[in-house]
């Protein structure tokens, strides 16, 4: 075994390890160990993502049983940047909680003595401890997911992802609980959904491991109509946990509750477990065998190719649709926190606008166009490659949009935007780090939102899907519409009689400074990393089925 190959599962093993450690642990030994998990995580993921990166897909079964037997952990191109997003995210985030614990939850703590009937009996405070354990947890899920090479153990981490997320939520509080249990009856869900996938999936060829399943899809057209309901129960369901209109409801009071280092993690990460999963079982599982741009079998039943194709328009259509009801709700938000999670269902409808280009048969003849000279796999490569380049854009901008707004929150007690006017003056550096991840949450250039929908662009009009450049278009103005919607009143210096502006009484007795650098440096990273569009591009290829 190699150490690459070691580290493949320490990246889930590690950080669950440590989650177990600190349910024993005093808090402020957990805020030292948190700290600590993210640089183990982060020095493990240094040679998985080296060996992709040089083009090798990174594989350990353990117990050294081979699939289908075996638990086979396997790491290609889509698995590393989708673990970079997790460790960048995860380690600013749990920094940022370890400076700041009042926002990792609140808690219920007796205050008066046994004797004393004077004192009310219990009171809410900041600094949960419980949201070290569920937090490392739920890393070592998300981990589990990127890394699983077969169906079930996808399955068993999606679930340790959504269960620790809803217990998260539930840290806000009282008026947290609702949002958690309608969180809690998705999630499950969903999974369920999922699971019933995963039993089709099994019983049509035989095996849970992704790539044996894949081949036996492609060389076995008997099994498509198992695949096609298996992808629509598998679409469903992550589309559940995704929050795509209009099953997006119980997301805007789950995300906009939860306490302040909680909403970044759930719209930049746990959301993507999700997405990842998707695009796992719909490219690399599914299309192969199924989508006529990557050249299926030529005896492959036609039925069940209408059939998916028009799941794949119902896809695209809905993503179109929560893109523009997403933007619209967020616009009409007076709050910080609800409007970013309103944008998060914006967001989320780009990453399906791509469904169409994969099974439109109008793609197989793209040579003859005067548009392109593109071959059909290559459209089809640049469209989930534009895809992920949104999704990892969306990760790192909206974390640093959630932790500022939250900070907020903390600091003063609120996030109505009326009420903050004139913050960026009192705190130049965190509003700073707000408007570059607005930058990369609009998609302008100079950032990875910027490549991924130029990628998407070209890839539709190879495909002559002219509908998605609209949307794309009308996406871009109404985000940046709500986003200034959000900043400029905080770059407010006076009002309008020039008499200054007035802050609302702060709740922390003191404003702690360097967790002040966290959406900064989010920020940072959401303009550095539009640089490395066509490194993301190169990696997806290692392990891609095109």
């Amino acid at each position: 075994m190699t150490f690459t190959q070691f580290s493949l599962g320490a990246l889930v093993l590690f950080p669950l390890l440590t989650a177990s450690a600190t349910v024993v642990c005093p808090h402020r030994v957990r805020r030292i160990v948190g700290p600590l998990t993210a640089l183990g995580v982060a020095v493990f993921t240094v040679p998985v993502v080296a060996a992709v990166s040089g083009g090798h897909t990174v594989e350990l079964a353990l117990s050294d049983f081979r699939a289908p037997l075996g638990i086979m952990l396997r790491a290609d191109g889509l698995s590393v940047l989708f673990l970079c997003l997790a460790t960048i995210v995860g380690s600013i985030v749990t920094l940022y909680a370890a400076l700041l614990p009042k926002a990792t939850g609140r808690q219920l703590v007796s205050t008066r003595p046994l004797t004393d009937a004077a004192l009310p009996p219990t009171r809410w405070q900041g600094a949960h401890p419980a949201f070290w354990p569920l937090w490392l947890a739920c890393w070592a899920g998300l981990n589990a997911v990127f890394v699983s090479g077969d169906l079930f153990n996808t399955y068993v981490g999606l679930e340790l992802v959504g269960l620790t997320a809803v217990a998260l939520v539930a840290l806000g509080g009282k008026d947290a609980w609702p949002a958690a249990l309608r969180y809690l009856f998705i999630a499950v869900l969903g999974s369920l959904l999922f699971l019933v996938a995963v039993g089709l999936l099994l019983s049509a060829t035989g095996t849970l491991d992704i790539e044996q399943a894949s081949r036996i899809i492609a060389e076995q057209p008997r099994t498509h109509p198992a695949v096609v309901l298996a992808l629509a129960l598998v679409s469903l369901g992550l589309a559940l946990k995704l929050a795509l209109v209009p099953l997006h409801r119980w997301l805007i009071p789950a995300h906009a509750g939860a306490p302040g280092t909680v909403s970044p993690l759930l719209s930049a990460l746990v959301i993507k477990a999700s997405l990842f999963v998707l695009l796992r079982c719909w490219v690399w599982l599914a299309a192969p065998g199924m989508a006529p741009s990557l050249d299926p079998a030529p005896d492959a039943p036609a039925d069940a190719l209408i059939e998916l194709t028009v799941l794949t328009w119902l896809l695209g259509g809905l993503g179109a649709l929560a893109v523009i009801v997403g933007s619209v709700m967020a616009l009409k938000q007076s709050r910080l926190k609800p409007l970013i999670a309103y944008s998060t269902v914006a967001q989320v409808g780009y990453w399906f606008l791509f469904f169409p280009i994969l099974l439109d048969p109008t793609s197989d003849s793209l040579e003859d166009r005067a548009v392109t000279t593109l071959a059909d796999d290559a459209v089809l490569a640049g469209a989930v490659a534009g895809t992920v380049a949104l999704a990892l854009g969306h990760g790192i901008a909206k974390a640093g949009l959630f932790l500022a707004a939250g900070f907020l929150k903390d600091v003063y007690g609120t996030d109505e935007i009326d009420a903050l006017r004139g913050a960026g003056k009192r705190h130049p550096v965190l509003v700073m780090g707000m408007g570059m991840c607005a930058v990369g949450l609009a998609g302008l250039p100079v950032s990875l939102g910027f490549t991924g929908k130029w990628q998407v662009a070209t890839s539709a009009v190879g495909a002559g899907h002219y509908w998605m450049l609209a949307v794309l278009v009308l996406g871009t103005l109404l985000s940046a519409a709500y986003l200034l919607k959000a900043l400029a009143p905080l770059l407010v210096a006076a009002e309008d009689d020039d008499s200054e502006v007035r802050l609302p009484e702060r709740v922390l007795e003191a404003t702690p400074l360097l967790p002040q650098f966290a959406p900064f440096a989010l920020g940072t990273l959401t303009v550095v990393t539009g640089l490395l569009g066509a490194w993301s591009a190169s990696v997806l290829e290692v392990g891609a089925p095109w």
